[in-house]
């Protein structure tokens, strides 16, 4: 496979993976504290799984189609294996496997990278840096409103302006099937394209069925500020699953608007997702500054049955690099910023620059160290900080350089 070892290495990433700088990092750490911070708040726990999982499991929750959505590999002992593709499936697994009736409920949070698989054409990311929340043991409607008020805490604490999410319901998709007395395949057909939004192919495919019902199923489609809208065109359809899945929206948003966050909400009926493990209310999140979802979620009461333990849970997952796309100020970063200092000094300091530099991290600052470099090329270079300390240990003296005022004072090293 490798020739030789002169042989030039590839430039470049595999497709749909990228390098992230210092700068940026920092910027996602920040977001990461603000986010466990709140789920620390609510009694959330960490959990961590590990980065790959059997196939055969993974694939159990998301879907016939999991051979396009998983990046896997064989094993060598054999085994077919695949990376995470969410966070959701492992922690199903873990809690099947792990928790115990009497230990219930269990409240979990994880920052983690989920790997999915996209054609090479379409430009896509393959790793997805995620943070979210999963409340296992409760099927009560209480359950989904915490999980809903995290979330609006999370993107209002984030500082992320104009997020709206939207409510859906898996049920809603069934009921509507059954309404036009739909057949497995042509069930199967309708909801492919509500993942693809293929609206067109929909209207087409349902008008041969029923044109009045088309009609009324399309506009249901479309998102209300609130379920009142949804309420009034929703008359006419007397499906039970339909109806229920309506209801219980209903229910869930009453319950925001009493919290008064019901502002952040819209009902989008045509909610629904690619992962075949939702089974109740399901949710979307979005911001006008980028063009793909920050998140989503929703409720899951049948997946971790498969793994052993039959209880009901209900999460969501944050995707961090869209949420770093989202923000224009890191809330409170500007109050807990550190000073970010460059201590100049000559190569033969290196004991006394590193004693001299503690002193000053002791104190909440941010040191970097350069030896032999005068300042006016460190100028030149414009490097981002808030002072340069040019060190001189044989006087015992630091020049201070503050870069935001161009101001220069001397002082003793030792008032440090």
């Amino acid at each position: 496979m490798f020739k030789d070892e002169s042989e030039k290495l590839i430039l470049n990433l595999p497709f749909g993976f990228r390098d992230i700088f210092p700068v940026e990092a920092q910027e996602r750490k920040e977001i990461e504290d603000i986010i466990r911070t709140e789920f620390f708040s609510w009694g959330y726990g960490e959990v961590k799984t590990p980065i790959v999982e059997f196939t055969r499991n993974i694939s159990a929750g998301v879907g016939k189609d999991w051979k396009d959505k998983l990046i896997s590999l064989f094993d060598v002992d054999g085994n077919l294996i695949s990376l995470r593709a969410d966070m959701t499936i492992p922690i199903a697994r873990l809690a099947g496997m792990r928790l115990k009736k009497e230990n219930l409920p269990a409240r979990f949070y994880y920052f983690a990278n989920s790997f999915r698989q996209s054609a090479q054409q379409k430009g896509q990311k393959r790793v997805l840096n995620q943070a979210g929340l999963e409340f296992i043991g409760s099927d009560m409607l209480s359950a989904d409103i915490e999980v809903l008020t995290i979330l609006v805490n999370i993107l209002r604490n984030l500082g992320i302006r104009d997020f709206k999410i939207a409510l859906g319901h898996t049920k809603f998709i069934d009921g509507i099937c059954k309404w036009f007395k739909l057949g497995i395949k042509e069930a199967e057909f309708v909801r492919e394209n509500m993942i693809l939004k293929n609206f067109v192919a929909l209207t087409e495919f349902l008008d041969k069925k029923d044109t009045e019902k088309t009609e009324v199923f399309i506009d249901l489609l479309k998102p209300a500020k609130d379920y009142k809208t949804v309420a009034v065109k929703f008359s006419g359809i007397e499906e039970k699953d339909a109806q229920e899945s309506v209801l219980y929206i209903r229910q869930v948003y009453k319950l925001l608007e009493t919290l008064g966050i019901n502002e952040r909400f819209i009902v989008d009926l045509g909610t629904i997702r690619n992962f075949g493990y939702y089974s109740g209310l399901m949710f979307e999140i979005y911001s006008p500054k980028v063009t793909e979802l920050l998140g989503s979620g929703g409720r899951y009461d049948g997946l971790i049955k498969k793994f052993g333990l039959d209880v009901p849970a209900t999460g969501f997952a944050l995707d961090v690099d869209l949420l770093h796309k989202s923000i224009d100020n890191l809330a409170g970063q500007d109050s807990q910023k550190k000073n970010s200092i460059i201590l100049c000094g000559r190569r033969d300091s290196v004991a006394e620059m590193i004693k001299f530099s503690d002193r000053l991290r002791k104190k909440g600052n941010i040191v970097e160290l350069f030896f032999d470099f005068p300042e006016k090329i460190l100028l030149k270079e414009s490097r981002k900080t808030d002072f340069i300390y040019g060190a001189d240990f044989d006087t015992g003296r630091v020049t201070v350089l503050d870069m935001k005022s161009g101001s220069r004072e001397i002082s003793q090293i030792s008032d440090f």
